[in-house]
Order: structure tokens, then sequence, then C-alpha cells
């Protein structure tokens, strides 16, 4: 397989235009699109006004009736961490304002499945709502919607997912992806629409004098940003000005051990320094914690963590919660065995070649791991991929992941226009979707997939595809430089964190685990030089052969952390020879 290599470019003649005192770090903001110093600023006042939000006034009207008529009102969330941050933050801010009747539920993902369906509304009424406010979901509830109004609850749409053509007739909509919404920041996960649904609301009290009518101390809700970091890290949404604003400003909370007691938990379990907390530690250790109870079994179990202020409640969850992720590491890595042998046959079929859009199908595969295998195939093979099984309703559920230049959600969209009935429901974003289609439609389901990639996607070739910020001279392979670049984030989702490529002289290297190769490396224009070098996950195959003394790789400056004692290490992403012809630059 040929891999691309390509080099972030930025404007030369922009440099100097951030007042950086690092030419490299500047050029890194210039290549990821930061041409002035302001949009850097990561402190709270440059987030947008809420008042800007589509329907806000309408939503604001019918809440504050909510809170003068002691209703009792029904967040309905979604079974995944973004979902238990928003639902959490909701919660949890409505009560300090002043609402006495505030409860929760979550839809059981095997059972009623996403969003706000029929069977949702049912349990609302038993528990005699008023009023539902959805968060991280409900875009798509049309006749969910309609079912609460036939029996007289209202409810209010706070979501974040594309907004279809026909939309739920809610007494408010606020979705900054909606038609003609004038809200700037359009990247945002449920948790950040309902943060900033939130504070629409403070200012509408503070206007209305509710709180010093009422004696209620003003929430400060800077206190709800560790939640609304949780939810934005773990969603994967692109890192925009906002997003990123967001993100650090939460870190900060939680380093400074101003977070909920739930978080502190969940990151002593990790045996991580609260202190030295990153985005990558919350995406990848934290977030699977709370991702595993929506997973496995039920995600109140998650929000009951992240809304409790009592530390031995908070422990015990804490516990549970990995207990279960432990069970979803096991049931991923078997099924992640059996679609690789799915593939291998795949390619057997194909006679040699792999489809160029990969769907795969078992009865037996768990609802809630199918998303997670999608991902680690997509990844593997760098192409499109819809994992489906057989849900416990009976439908045919599927978890699509796709790569750039293949909007997935449109796709499905596209398929849907040209079979209907083939798809009974989607929804999602470019890179990662739910559906659920008819019983025996996988066959033509994975036809129409095929043929609208295609038509999207064009002549452009598939392959791993990598990009870096070029060569790092070696006198910024430092410490020093390594701290800058991770305090100069937060990374992530379409604004990748800095990677960098080069030729090294290889000075010693072993196996751990039969997975990772840890190395000590030394860059070709400084042999005295040695640096600590890992390689996770590596092509084991690949290295048992390798004799060649000089690697290419493509690497990022780690921190690594030992005993308090702090130090460089090279964390390897890709490794060939340094002859190897099948890596392509661009």
């Amino acid at each position: 397989m040929t891999v691309e290599i390509h080099r972030r470019v930025y404007d030369q003649k922009l440099l100097g235009s951030l007042n950086l005192d690092n030419e490299i770090l500047e050029r890194i903001f210039l290549s990821r699109g930061i041409t002035r110093a302001e949009d850097l600023n990561k402190s709270l006042k440059i987030l947008p006004n809420p008042k800007l939000l589509k329907n806000i006034d309408a939503a604001m009207n019918r809440l504050f009736s909510a809170l003068m008529n002691d209703e009792i009102v029904m967040v309905i969330g979604d079974f995944d961490c973004d979902g238990a941050s928003s639902t959490a933050l909701m919660m949890l801010a409505l009560s300090e304002m002043g609402f006495k009747n505030i409860k929760f539920l979550v839809p059981d993902r095997f059972k009623l499945g996403y969003g706000l369906t029929e069977g949702v509304v049912d349990l609302a009424i038993n528990n005699k709502t008023d009023l539902i406010i959805t968060v991280d979901n409900g875009i798509s509830s049309i006749s969910g919607v309609q079912y609460a109004r036939l029996n007289n609850i209202d409810c209010i749409i706070t979501d974040h997912h594309i907004a279809p053509e026909s939309l739920p007739q809610a007494v408010a909509i606020i979705n900054p992806n909606q038609k003609n919404c004038n809200f700037p920041a359009k990247n945002l996960a449920g948790v950040g629409v309902a943060f900033f649904f939130i504070a629409g609301f403070r200012t509408f009290l503070r206007e209305k004098h509710w709180f010093e009518e009422n004696n209620i101390e003003e929430p400060f809700l800077a206190n709800y940003l560790d939640l609304v970091a949780l939810g934005t890290i773990c969603d994967v949404v692109p890192l925009d000005k906002v997003n990123r604003c967001l993100i650090y400003q939460g870190i900060q909370r939680i380093q400074n051990d101003k977070c909920r007691q739930g978080i502190k938990n969940l990151v002593d379990l990790t045996g991580l320094e609260i202190k030295l907390i990153s985005s990558e530690d919350i995406g990848y250790r934290i977030g699977p914690y709370l991702n595993a109870a929506g997973r496995l079994d039920d995600i109140s179990l998650g929000i009951k963590c992240l809304v409790s202020e009592n530390s031995e409640v908070t422990k015990t969850i804490a516990a549970e919660l990995e207990q279960l992720n432990h069970r979803r590491r096991t049931l991923q890595q078997e099924m992640e065995k059996e679609a690789n042998h799915e593939v291998e046959a795949l390619i057997y079929d194909q006679k040699s070649e792999l489809p160029e859009v990969i769907c795969l199908f078992k009865k037996d595969w768990h609802e809630g791991i199918i998303g997670l295998i999608a991902s680690r195939m997509k990844e593997i093979f760098d192409r499109p991929v819809v994992v489906f099984t057989l849900s416990e309703s009976g439908d045919v559920k599927g978890s699509a992941r796709s790569i750039n230049g293949f909007h997935i959600r449109d796709a499905l969209e596209k398929i849907s226009e040209k079979n209907e009935g083939l798809i009974i429901k989607f929804g999602g974003h470019a890179k990662a979707a739910g559906l659920t289609i008819r019983e025996n439609g996988f066959e033509i389901f994975q036809n129409y997939l095929i043929e609208i990639f295609h038509e999207m996607f064009g002549s452009r070739i598939l392959g791993k595809k990598l990009s870096t910020d070029g060569n790092l001279p070696s006198e910024y392979m430092n410490l020093e430089m390594a701290k800058l670049l991770k305090d100069s984030g937060p990374w992530g989702e379409g604004f990748p964190r800095p990677s960098f490529e080069g030729y090294f002289h290889v000075c010693n290297q072993k196996t751990l685990g039969q997975k990772h190769i840890r190395l000590d490396l030394s860059p070709m224009d400084n042999r005295s030089l040695i640096i600590p070098a890992i390689y996770f996950n590596a092509d084991l195959a690949f290295w048992e052969n390798l004799e060649a003394e000089q690697i290419f790789c493509i690497y990022e400056l780690g921190v690594n952390l030992y005993r308090s004692f702090e130090s460089l290490q090279l964390v390897i992403r890709f490794c060939k020879p340094h002859q190897d012809s099948r890596v392509v630059r661009f």
C-alpha cells in the first residue's frame, strides 16, 4: 500500500504576524488557519452571545413559564459521553437556577434506540412530564415530538447534529446547524449547545431580576466547563476557536481540582496526576469509562457519576464504570478479530482487491461495540466502513465511519432518496453516522453505498494519507519544546497535534508486550543526540525483518512522565526503512 505524505503549508509572508517567540510554533498555527494573534485567545470573553441562536427567545419564554409554574421538566439525553455530559450540565444548572422538578431519561439503546421516540415519550408521560428538553438529540425526532404534543407535553430541542429538511414541531429548536441560524459556532458538541442554552437562560433570568427577587445566588457557569470539555473532547468535533476555548478552560478547571467529584474519581482510576491531565487523556482514558456504560448497560450510571457530589457514591459508581470498561475491551478485542477475518474473506472474494467501501454484518455482534469496530477498521484499511448487527428489537442496525472527502451522512441521505424504505432511519456527521436498515437489506445497501461512493469521491485514490509539519531541526528536539507544544493546545479533530517527519539512525530497539516497540534514535543531523522513542501498535512482522540502520518516521514530541520525572520521548505514528519506495511525498 502506497502512503501519501503531505506537508502542511502556510503563507511564509505571514510569519511574525502572530507575535510568537518560537518560529516552529508560529508556522504550526499558520498551517492550521490561524492568521491573527487574537485567534489564539482562549479567554471566555471570545465566546459568542447566546442571543444569536435561532429560536432562543421562544425557548427562554417557555422555560421560564415552566420555572414559574413548578412544572415537571424531563431532560432526555443520548447514551454516549457527550449525551451524559449534556444531561448532567442541564440537570445541575437548571436546579441551581431554581427548578424543583428536574428529572432525566436516557433511552435504552437496545430496546428504544436513539433519540426522542414514542417509547421514550411514554416514559415521560408515566413521570407526569410537562416539558421535555432534549440534549444531544432530537433534531430528527418528528414522530416523537408529535406524540408528545398529542399528550400535552411541550418539547424544546437542543442538538448539534445536521438538521434534515423536515423538522419536529417543537416549541423551539436550538441547533446552530439548522437553516438561518446566525450563531457562528457551528462545530459545537451537544454539551456545547446545552452550555450556551443555559448561558442564555441565565441572562434571561438576570434581566427579569429573578435571582435577586428570589434570593438565589446567580450561577457561575464556568463551574460547568469541566463537563463541557469532557463532552466536546469525547465527541471528536472539529476544534474551531470556540471549541478550543471551551476545552482549554475546562481542562484548566480539572487540572486545578475544580471539577466534578465523579471526574476526580475517574482520573484516580487511570493513575494519572490530575494537575497534568490533557485533552488526549480525557479522550482516550476518561471518556471510555463513561461510554462503556452507554455501550453495554445504561448511561444513567455515568450521568449519576457526573451529577452526584457525594464522594463515596461517585467512587462506587466509578468502580462500576471501570468494570464495564474492562468488559467492553474484552468484547471489542474479540469482535476486532472476527471483523478482520470478515475483511480477509472480502479480499478473497474480490480476488485480492479490497472494496472501496467495507460493509460488514454479523448477527451476534454487540450493538454497543459496532461503532468502535467501524472506527478501528477504518483506521486499518483507510476507507469508509459500515458495521451492522441484529439488534434486540430485530432491526438491522449499523454504525458508519468515513474518511476525508466522503461525507457519510450525506451519502446515507442519497441512498434513502434512491431506494425509499431501505434505510428506516439515520443521522450523524461527515465522518460518523448511525442507521437502521430493513431486514434483508444488507446487500442492497452495500451496492448502493459503493455506487454513491463513486459518485461523491470521484477518481481520487484511496490509501493512507498522512500530514506533517515538515522537518524539525535537532536543536528543537528537547523537553522544553515538547512541553510548549503540549501547552499550546488543545489539539484534536480539525486542529491536529503537531507532527514532524525525519530520518533517524536506530541505536537500539526492543519489543514491548508483543504490540509496541521501544527505540533509541539519533537524528541524522546530530549523531551525538540520542532520544528515546515509542511506536505503539507497530507492525511486528515488519520489525522482525528490519535490518536497516536508518528509518524514516513521522513522529510527535511527547512528554514521558515516570515517577514525577518528565523526559522527552518521540511518539512514532508511522515508520518505514529509509529507502522504502512506497512512501510518496506530495
